[in-house]
Parts: structure tokens; C-alpha cells; sequence
């Protein structure tokens, strides 16, 4: 089957919002590929066509989520603001998903692969002389960012998408010691 097929992809898209609506009420070692496929309106060998088990299905909700962590050009014009607004109008707009990744017990892992997915995205910008320094800098910051989402989150969004995505860029950055209102030039950051 072709992944590209909009028929395969609106019925993954089903199996997806059907584990996330299961995880608001159930917890995830409680939920069955019957009751997914019930909600989700298809049959079990529809899901036995992409997925073997509900695991698998976490895991491609989190590897969309993390194709589309903000790519970072420190040559560009364009500054890391713009690119992470977007990241979070996404999170916003999918905040029920989010919700249950970052406090159910659908995967406890999930921070850990946003940890090691942003360092390895964003690794060739630091410049710092110990591996272990590099690493305490991505986990405190990476762990803020985590945080601060979370209660943005679980506020209902108090804060708008622009002033969340601000004020992540500038403690990051200031995390670093980087001005966040300057270019970067080979200087420590997230």
C-alpha cells in the first residue's frame, strides 16, 4: 500500500485520533487494538495493515511530532522566532495529543526522544569543547522548553502562541548566554 495514498492516510489519521481520544480515559496498558479500531470505525485488519500493535501507533504519532521540530539557519535572514511559531500553533492546534504524550502513561520515552531528536537537529550549531557540557546545555534547556509547554498546556493556552514561542527563544538562548536579538556566531546554544 502506498503510504502517500490520501485513502491510507485519512484512515491513519483515524487510528490516531482514536488512541488519543482512548488515552483521555483509559490508561494506555488498558487499551486494545479492539477498542481503537471501534472508535476509529475501521476493522481490525485494516489496522493490521499499518500497525501491529497500539505501541507502534504511539510511536508514529511521535515521530510525525518530531518531523516537524523548527529547522534552525544561523546564515539565514530569518530569525528562530519565525520558525518556531509555527511549531507551536501546531502544538496548540494538537494539544490533545501533546496532552497525552507528555502526561499520560501512553510513553514515558517521549522526552527523551525529543531530547535526543532536537540534539541531533540542532548539534551542528554549538560549539562546545566537552561532549558533556554540550549535553547538561541541550537537557536544561530542552527540559525548560518541556516545562514550560506543559503548563501553557495545561493553563488552556493562556499565553498566545507568539508570546509562548518568545519567551522559549529568549530563555533558551539566554539559557546559553546568547542574545537571542543577535545573529549567532558559533556561540553555545539550543
Amino acid at each position: 500500500m502506498n503510504k502517500d495514498n490520501p485513502r491510507v492516510i485519512r484512515t491513519k489519521s483515524y487510528l490516531k485520533q482514536a488512541i488519543v481520544e482512548l488515552l483521555k480515559t483509559e490508561p494506555f496498558e488498558n487499551i486494545t487494538i479492539k477498542a481503537i479500531c471501534e472508535k476509529a470505525a475501521v476493522n481490525r485488519s485494516t489496522f493490521y495493515a499499518y500497525y501491529t500493535c497500539p505501541r507502534d501507533l504511539i510511536e508514529e504519532i511521535e515521530k510525525d511530532i518530531l518531523s516537524k521540530l523548527p529547522d534552525y539557519n544561523p546564515e539565514g535572514n530569518k530569525p528562530f522566532l519565525e520558525s518556531i511559531i509555527p511549531f507551536m500553533q501546531y502544538i496548540k492546534d494538537n494539544g490533545d495529543t501533546f496532552s497525552i504524550l507528555l502526561f499520560s502513561s501512553a510513553d514515558t520515552s517521549f522526552g527523551e526522544q525529543i531530547m535526543s531528536a532536537v540534539m541531533d537537529k540542532y548539534n551542528e550549531f554549538t560549539t562546545y569543547a566537552s561532549p558533556d557540557d554540550q549535553a547538561m546545555s541541550f537537557i536544561f534547556c530542552i527540559n525548560g522548553v518541556v516545562g514550560i509547554v506543559r503548563e501553557w498546556i495545561h493553563s488552556g493556552y493562556k499565553w498566545s502562541v507568539e508570546r509562548v514561542s518568545g519567551f522559549i527563544v529568549d530563555m533558551a538562548f539566554r539559557s546559553v548566554g546568547m542574545d537571542p536579538d543577535k545573529k549567532p556566531s558559533g556561540i553555545n546554544q539550543c
